[in-house]
């Protein structure tokens, strides 16, 4: 070990190298980004100045290099004790806030306070590091990162410490301190531990602050110093914080020339004060409830040359809108598709936010600073909103025409009405089911019918059974809800291929649930080619087959469960999708149908974890409804859904709250006290190690307010462009949070053609069947919109929309559609469009024939 360093068993040279190369846009924003947002988070004046400045050194035999240095003033300093290792491991490797020494020299190590400064300095040496290239210049060549950091404190102490990679983490104990330290800083020929000099040269520093020094700095951050580009980089990430005076940055190259960086020409002035004609600007947008764009400002100037700096992502800079996070740039949304080609190059904009919206942007933020999670809701929600402000703004600038719309006739209204709460409203619905293996109940007052079906393959991880095998352990679970007393009820077994006749396997036979459950075991059957007879299934084709569970009630079929059997073939290879999703809702228990809740309400909330992979899997489960956590949450253990078979649910949380706008003097069970507003049940799935969000979703629940928009229990409300201008047959359109609008035009030929009044006896003849077909396309586009973030609310809410009077086998088919389309959504619609599409139209297919047969 080199004499007065400490190793670590970290491999810093790799980890170096994982967090810089992890940055899309490349190194070099790393390295204008972290070194400034470590001194902005130690600012403890109204103004942080940093300096980059590059050094022309010479080694001892002529050899020409150089330094970097990246210095603060304004700034606490490196702060806090100087710990060593044996310290830290005591400590767990905990940190408390104000101990920025440590961090700086830290790995691994965990906060204990608050987020600050602390936990920003990770990222920060990592970039000083990277750019950091002795190999070349080091007496064994071998490949090693260097950086030196000297800082003084307020009460006067200096110190200068010294890291190293070679593989191992080195770092000096103790570091040099007083004129130990300012020796060494302006040396000539100084040793940084191994026999290699450093041509330091440099003046100790004289205020409060600290410096970074990275000697033998690399080629690529040579000359993106020459050029121009990373100063570059560091006007796009700091403009505005230096615009408002948080920040000061000069760079000063090798010979002394200075420059100091301002924001960009456009922004300059801050044109949205002065309301050009160019510029557009909007302040407090809301979100959702509490959460805000503080400041939205779009522009268009056809001087503005389209100078992106080269880098290696095509991601945008400028040219479109920059999202601002405490002042710095995280991502730019590239929304100039919303802008006719001939005025892109111009157009520029950025958007600002709240204190609790920047909090939600903050968790959402990627590792790398320089992107958001675009699954999270607030992310979506900000880039619908921002794209509704381009659209009116190219239309301020005169670039497209306004599409006006009318309120629709009294008939389309009924019709659409009608036709959405037949597949997408809860409320009203007389009996529900639930088709499948493993299905969960949901909760209403209402009663509610739950079938399971279970069987075990001859093989676990396929769901393929060749002729003279047999499926074991054939089980179907009946439940009732609400629970309490005896309900009659008959049950039966059918298969059928490929959804022809059915065929009869096990005969009706009357069951009586009690207190909600019902267990049948049916037995085992062994899959054959010839006649069927006790105990065996006649299957005389190859291919797929159902089995399907059918519960009856009073004359009526009231829920049935499906499995599929692949008979001397291989099922097809599941189409990629997302592994894991989730599904959340929220019913009013008191008054059912109802998305008002009054003071006492009782509410049901079902948070429900699809697992889409063929491996069993654990995952951690954050529900939540604002500060209660809801019951359920923590980590939760799903069955792998072996190929061909249908999919794998969890109700992990089901709980019922009670809301009161006062404490209320009686109440049983759980309860929560709220002043009227819009709140919000929000879930994440997680591995159990952490890691980036693996699905997102979240329920409004409207506590003493009434929803916004009419029809507030539909999904979506039906519109018409009125205008004779040539519009497509529909549009689905998101306005706001949880309000979609579904136009479609009034001149259109196809509407005009087809008589106003629809047939006696028929609910799809005359304008009739084009609404329907239109809110059949609507609802299917609205309820896939979500799986972009693993949300299947809405795919559920689909599927347990049944109206009575319907089909069970045909409705348990559509709910298979349903699952089939969610499952391709990922991957198919992009690779296999023509297949996605067939199935997209076969889904809208069966909802209009049950809606004519509901007649």
């Amino acid at each position: 070990m080199t004499t007065g360093f400490v190793d670590t068993s970290t491999n810093m040279v790799r980890d170096v190298q994982n967090a810089i190369e992890g940055y899309d846009m490349g190194a070099l924003r790393a390295l204008a980004q972290e070194p400034v947002q470590n001194s902005k988070d130690a600012k403890r004046s109204s103004k942080a100045k940093i300096e980059y400045r590059l050094h022309e050194r010479r080694s001892k035999d002529g050899w020409a290099y150089y330094l970097l240095t990246v210095t603060d003033s304004g700034t606490s300093g490196l702060i806090g004790p100087t710990l060593t290792r044996t310290q830290l491991e005591e400590r767990g490797d905990e940190l408390q806030d104000g101990e920025n020494w440590a961090a700086f020299e830290g790995q691994g190590f965990t906060k204990k306070e608050r987020q600050g400064s602390l936990g920003s300095r990770g990222q920060g040496k990592s970039a000083f590091l990277y750019h950091s290239r002795p190999n070349e210049y080091s007496l064994d060549r071998r490949e090693r990162y260097l950086m030196l950091y000297d800082t003084v404190l307020d009460d006067g102490e200096y110190r200068l410490g010294i890291r190293y990679a070679m593989p191992a983490d080195r770092v000096k104990e103790p570091p040099l301190f007083g004129d130990d330290a300012r020796t060494a800083v302006a040396s000539r020929e100084f040793n940084v531990g191994d026999g290699t000099l450093v041509n330091l040269s440099l003046e100790p520093l004289s205020e409060i602050g600290a410096r970074v020094i990275v000697p033998f700095l690399s080629t690529e951050a040579i000359t993106a110093f020459r050029s121009g580009e990373l100063m570059c980089w560091l006007q796009r990430l700091w403009w505005r914080a230096i615009q408002i005076g948080e920040l000061e940055i000069t760079v000063v190259d090798e010979a002394g020339i200075s420059q100091t960086i301002e924001p960009p020409k456009w922004w300059m002035v801050e044109p949205w004060r002065t309301r050009e004609s160019n510029v557009l600007a909007w302040k407090d947008i809301p979100i959702d409830e509490g959460l805000k764009i503080k400041r939205l400002v779009l522009l268009y100037d056809p001087e503005i040359a389209d100078d992106e700096i080269a880098c290696d992502s095509d991601r945008p800079q400028w040219a479109g809108v920059q999202l601002l996070r405490s002042r710095q740039w995280i991502e730019t949304f590239d929304l100039r598709d919303r802008v006719p080609p001939q005025y892109r190059q111009g157009f520029r904009g950025f958007a600002e936010f709240e204190r609790r919206l920047e909090q939600e942007l903050e968790n959402a933020e990627k590792p790398q600073h320089e992107s958001f999670n675009g699954q999270r809701s607030a992310v979506r929600r900000i880039r619908q909103e921002i794209g509704n402000r381009v659209e009116e703004f190219a239309q301020h600038q005169g670039w497209i025409s306004v599409a006006k719309t009318r309120d629709l006739s009294e008939r389309d209204q009924e019709s659409a009405i009608e036709f959405i709460r037949t597949f997408a409203s809860v409320s009203g619905r007389k009996n529900s089911q639930t088709s499948g293996a493993n299905n969960e109940p949901t909760l209403e007052l209402a009663l509610k019918w739950q079938c399971s079906l279970y069987l075990d393959y001859p093989t676990p991880t396929t769901a393929r059974v060749n002729w003279g095998e047999s499926i074991e352990n054939v089980g179907i679970t009946i439940g009732v809800d609400p629970s309490a007393g005896h309900h009659r009820a008959t049950a039966s077994l059918e298969i059928s291929q490929d959804g022809a006749g059915y065929q009869t396997i096990v005969r009706s036979h009357e069951i009586e649930v009690v207190d909600g459950f019902y267990f049948a075991q049916v037995g085992s059957f062994q899959i054959i080619h010839g006649n069927a007879s006790e105990g065996k299934i006649q299957c005389p084709e190859p291919g797929e087959y159902r089995l399907r569970a059918i519960i009856s009630h009073r004359g009526q079929r009231v829920v049935s469960a499906t499995r599929r059997i692949y008979v001397q073939c291989d099922p097809p290879a599941p189409p990629e999708s997302k592994p894991h999703t989730l599904s959340v809702s929220v019913q009013n228990l008191s008054r059912p149908g109802e998305q008002r809740i009054n003071d006492g309400d009782e509410i049901a909330i079902l948070v429900t974890v699809t697992n889409r992979s063929t491996d069993d899997v654990t995952l951690q489960l954050d529900a939540s409804f604002e500060n209660i956590y809801l019951k359920g949450s923590g980590e939760i253990s799903l069955k792998g859904v072996p190929p061909g078979d249908v999919l794998t649910r969890k109700a992990a949380v089901s709980q019922r709250l009670q809301l009161f706008n006062s404490e209320p003097s009686q109440h049983s069970g759980i309860y929560q006290v709220l002043a009227p507003g819009r709140y919000h049940v929000r879930a994440d799935l997680q591995l159990p190690d952490g890691g980036d969000v693996l699905a997102h979703s979240s329920k409004a629940v409207f506590f003493e307010v009434d929803p916004a928009g009419p029809q507030s229990d539909l999904p979506f409300e039906l519109r018409a462009w009125e205008d004779e201008d040539v519009h497509p047959r529909w549009e689905l359109m998101q306005e706001m949070d949880d309000q979609w609008v579904l136009r479609y035009p009034v001149h259109y030929p196809m509407y005009q053609e087809l008589p106003e009044q629809r047939r006696r006896g028929s609910r799809l003849s005359g304008r009739t069947s084009f609404i329907a077909d239109i809110c059949a396309d609507g609802l299917l586009e609205w309820a896939l919109d979500s799986l972009t973030s693993g949300d299947e609310s809405r795919i559920e809410l689909m599927k347990n929309s049944q109206p009575a009077g319907v089909d069970i086998v045909l409705w348990d088919s559509y709910c298979q559609q349903l699952d089939m389309l969610a499952s391709s959504y990922k991957a198919e619609r992009v690779e296999n469009p023509r297949a996605y599409d067939l199935r997209r139209r076969q889904t809208q297919a069966v909802m209009l024939r049950m809606f004519e047969e509901l007649s």
